[in-house]
């Protein structure tokens, strides 16, 4: 038996006790080869299995027993520190280890005992030791030199590299790295493995450096080598440090993707504490996305594993990133008791640096609290320290946070000095973030002092700077990404409209609204679940999976007839059922939205196209016909604007009101139109007269100031901004009558994407109509499909018939959709907004993976309309996905609806649109000739259908125009 054997046989036994029983048997068979298997085994379970690491390197010390050889006690020593320290964190347990086995070597004579303080060098500098670990380095090296033995000098050379590295000293770091790499080097194809291993770490130093091309090419080609090799565990280590470049460049989406390939490399291999660090690093990459329910949820995770395995600087790690996400949620107490957390930890540590960086995060809580001298004075000890260490790029952001407190104190002297250097760094090191927030500073700094247009530039080359990151995302994260950088278009607007700029403003306002949706519309960008490459054929085939055992979960919890198959399952009673079926479902839309952003990064390959980055506005004015105006409300820092667009003009005007009063009154409205359903018939006109004085107020507020310039237009397309997307400006009441009354209504969810809607012409004259009543729930459901299919001429689905295999093969070639059913909109994913079908529910997540080519979609169901509002007013829901799917035109709704009236205004509807007028003249007159006659009722009933409840519920989005 060869040693190869042995160890291979001995690490194939089932327990410890059967393995020392197997190297008693074989002990004259035990030797210095076996010995050195033995160790590399526990090298390569350092982070695989520690536990594994360990036991083997107990048979090393048994060893050591059975061959009364002293110098393989020494050995297993220094495995179990190498365990102890590299995948514990025990370092000082570790320390004295190492101690114990240079002692046996050194009394033995033998030179080894320096080779048994390798880890040591690297152990003290993780306790924050840095001048012992160094000490130790240079008293050790001699010896190492004089023996001849280069690996060990390389291994040295690289761990002194980590000691400056942990100090800042990055410079220092890069020269020892590299002297490493040329001890490699000269040992030919036996040192490749090593030379490319310390490619990762010249990476990581040339990084922080700022030397981002040479890192990017290092870490390319300690990917490349080590790929040659067949090392796939440490080739992802040079995936993630080119990752981490990556992010600080702002190349977000590749740097998520290569995290996700690490990750999944690091799993397949067991190696879950260093897939565990993966998400630490994604969840630097989701805090500049501001998806920070994510961060909160990965931070806990890395925190708990961290913490049990004692490696307290990681954990600390993610206490930060933790807090940074409190403190985007003004959850400031928190954000302050974590950093506290982190920076005892960083301080018991030594690290200046870290420390530094956790004061800096600190500051900038500070400074949200409105403490400026406390902030300013914080944030100008960090710069100093970052400066000493030479780190200019966490110098840049420290400059920032400190010239943000600069500002907010008036210091303005000191804020240009402070964005003039921080620019400086920025500019030289080509990163987008620390450009686009010193610009935008500097903006805000010529502003305060009057300098209008000095800011307009700042302002213009910040946006620009924005817009370049927001194009290297996938499309679903550029809407969290602009969260909390409206601002900059606010102030860019506002200073528009102040110089009469119009048209200008109207183009800034534009950038800054539903841009996710005119990328999708604008570039074709497609977002169907589908592998663009095999390797993602398995991310695929698990969404399929969730997606199936979701819907199968929805109808298990809604079917009755299953309540005996439930109850032996142990639920004690229904509502104990519905429940548990909750969160069943919740945690697998989780899974599944997650998993589909994975799939979504992985196929964003517009993500890399410069010419995708820019941000296109389009204009309206040559698709706005001459009866026609356009109307447009953007917020500029809570004050109302409203933009008069027609095909020769472009007008602006600030409005006397704030979004804050308009919000009160809508809540006031939703809440009217909530007691209508519930509340019998001699209420009904009260609520009527209360609506109708709140709906006056709101006419007041916005459109009595600018109705004199539109009184000549017959058509208004509204384009709403923030929570006015959730108002029904065709119901807003003059005194006397409605606005629909007077003029033909549409929306769009910006003025851009009009022209998208209006190229669409479908050819086809097909039509498609679906009917459920969701369990007889709405019994005028099904009458109001068949009464339009009748009118369409077209395909028909009810009840049972009604079901998504036939729906998707239906209407990819129809010009008119048309879905009578039950809708639910869910505020906290609106990805599984939807609508109930036979065999399940047709959600946001199945529209976008349709291709349509109609001309009108109608979602005759509950508040089809509505939207969840993310970052840069996009709207998220079904409307969102329908247009982007190839739908001119969605008609829609804002709130729960009434069986019998939503029947009653469809048929009217059609009938409009069989006899050739447009959608939007069609919508119209079908809600006036409900309101004004009450066809078919007697007074009462007309009386109690002339809420706004029953009939304002419905609005058309997109081309008003003819089909």
């Amino acid at each position: 038996m060869t040693e190869a054997e042995l160890v291979e046989q001995l690490l194939t036994l089932p327990d410890v006790a059967t393995q020392k029983r197997f190297l008693e048997e074989h002990r004259l068979l035990l030797n210095d080869e076996v010995a050195r298997l033995l160790d590399l085994q526990v090298a390569h379970f350092l982070r695989a299995d520690i536990h594994k690491a360990l036991e083997i390197a107990d048979h090393l010390c048994y060893i050591a027993e059975l061959t009364d050889n002293p110098f393989y006690k020494a050995w297993s020593r220094v495995s179990e520190a190498d365990a102890r320290s590299i995948g514990l964190g025990e370092y000082e347990l570790a320390i004295s280890l190492y101690d114990e086995a240079a002692s046996i070597f050194e009394a033995h004579g033998s030179p080894r005992y320096a080779w048994a303080q390798l880890g040591k060098v690297n152990a003290l500098s993780c306790v924050g030791r840095y001048e012992d670990a160094l000490e130790v380095g240079h008293r050790i090296s001699p010896v190492l030199e004089a023996q001849g033995w280069r690996r060990s000098l390389s291994i040295l050379s690289m761990n002194l590299g980590n000691v400056y590295s942990r100090r800042g000293e990055d410079a220092e770091s890069l020269a020892m790295y590299e002297q490493a790499a040329d001890l490699c080097k000269q040992m030919g194809k036996d040192g490749t493995t090593d030379w490319a291993m310390i490619q990762q770490n010249r990476a990581v130093a040339q990084r922080n450096l700022g030397r981002f091309d040479a890192s990017i090419e290092t870490s390319k080609l300690a990917r490349d080598t080590l790929l040659q090799l067949d090392e796939k565990v440490e080739a992802a280590r040079a995936e993630q440090a080119l990752a981490l470049t990556y992010f600080i460049l702002g190349r977000f989406n590749e740097a998520l993707e290569l995290l996700d390939h690490v990750g999944e490399v690091f799993l397949a291999d067991g190696r879950k504490r260093d897939a565990m660090l993966v998400e630490l690093y994604t969840s630097d990459c989701l805090l500049e996305l501001r998806r920070f329910s994510d961060v909160l949820e990965k931070c806990q995770r890395v925190r708990g594993l961290f913490a049990e395995i004692r490696s307290h600087e990681v954990e600390a790690l993610a206490i930060i990133n933790e807090a940074v996400a409190y403190a985007e949620l003004h959850r400031y107490d928190e954000a302050l008791v974590s950093l506290s957390e982190a920076r005892q930890i960083f301080a018991e540590a030594g690290s200046q640096v870290r420390a530094a960086s956790t004061d800096l995060e600190r500051s900038a809580v500070l400074l949200c609290q409105a403490r400026y001298p406390e902030s300013l004075a914080m944030a100008q000890k960090c710069i100093t320290t970052f400066n000493a260490h030479s780190l200019p790029i966490e110098g840049a952001q420290a400059l920032i946070v400190a010239a943000r407190g600069a500002l907010a104190l008036q210091e303005y002297p000191q804020v240009y000095e402070f964005l003039n250097e921080a620019l400086q760094v920025g500019e030289k090191l080509n990163i987008p973030t620390v450009r686009y927030q010193s610009h935008s500073l500097l903006g805000a700094l010529a502003a305060a002092q009057g300098d209008i247009g000095t800011a307009q530039k700042e302002y213009e080359v910040a946006i620009q700077e924005v817009e370049r990151l927001r194009g290297r995302l996938m499309i679903e994260f550029r809407v969290s990404f602009l969260e909390g950088k409206e601002a900059l278009y606010e102030d860019m607007v506002g200073i528009c409209i102040a110089q009469d700029q119009f048209l200008l403003g109207l183009e800034y306002a534009e950038r800054a609204k539903s841009r996710a949706l005119l990328d999708l519309l604008a570039y074709r960008l497609d977002l169907t679940i589908q592998a663009k490459d095999a390797k993602d054929n398995p991310m695929v085939e698990e969404l399929t999976h969730l997606r199936a055992e979701r819907d199968h979960l929805y109808r298990r919890w809604e079917s009755e007839a299953e309540g005996a198959e439930r109850n032996e399952r142990g639920w004690s009673s229904s509502q104990s059922l519905r429940q548990q079926a909750q969160q069943e479902v919740l945690l697998l839309e989780k899974k599944i939205t997650d998993l589909w952003h994975r799939l979504l990064v992985h196929n964003a390959d517009y993500a890399r196209e410069a010419a995708l980055w820019a941000v296109r506005t389009e204009s309206a004015q040559p698709y706005i016909d001459l009866d026609t105006v356009l109307v447009e409300y953007y917020t500029v820092h809570g004050k109302l604007v409203v933009f008069l667009v027609t095909t020769n003009d472009v007008q602006a005007l600030r409005l006397d009101t704030d979004i804050s009063r308009i919000k009160a009154l809508m809540q006031s409205l939703q809440l009217n139109l909530r007691t209508v359903p519930k509340s019998p018939a001699r209420v009904l006109p009260a609520l009527t007269a209360n609506a109708q004085a709140i709906l006056h107020r709101l006419y007041q507020l916005l459109i009595e100031p600018i109705q004199g310039r539109f009184e000549e237009y017959s058509k208004l397309i509204i384009v709403p901004h923030d929570s006015l997307h959730y108002l029904p400006f065709h119901a807003l009441y003059d005194g006397n009558s409605y606005l629909i009354e007077h003029y033909e209504i549409s929306y769009l969810p910006s003025s851009s994407s009009l022209p998208y809607c209006r190229e669409l012409r479908p050819h086809s004259e097909n039509s498609v109509v679906v009917g459920h009543s969701n369990g007889n729930y709405l019994p005028h459901a099904v009458e109001e499909a068949q009464t339009i299919a009748t009118l369409l001429k077209g395909q028909l689905f009810v009840e049972e018939d009604a079901v998504l295999a036939k729906l998707y093969q239906a209407i990819p070639n129809c010009r008119i959709i048309h879905l009578a059913a039950h809708g639910d909109f869910r505020l906290d994913n609106p990805l599984f907004s939807g609508l109930a079908l036979a065999d399940g529910w047709l959600t946001t997540i199945d529209i976008f993976n349709l291709r349509l080519q109609a001309s009108l979609v109608t979602l005759s169901a509950c508040q089809t309309g509505r939207n969840v509002l993310g970052g840069g007013d996009e709207l998220l829901g079904l409307m969102r996905a329908l247009l982007s799917s190839g739908a001119a035109s969605v008609a829609l709704t804002l709130w729960a609806v009434e069986d019998r009236s939503t029947a009653q205004i469809m048929e009217t509807f059609y009938q409009g649109i069989v006899q050739g007028k447009s959608k939007g003249d069609s919508l119209r007159h079908a809600q006036l000739d409900f309101l004004r006659s009450g066809d078919g009722l007697s007074d009462a009933q007309a009386e109690h259908y002339s809420h706004p409840y029953f009939w304002a519920p419905f609005f058309l989005a997109g081309d008003a125009g003819p089909l």
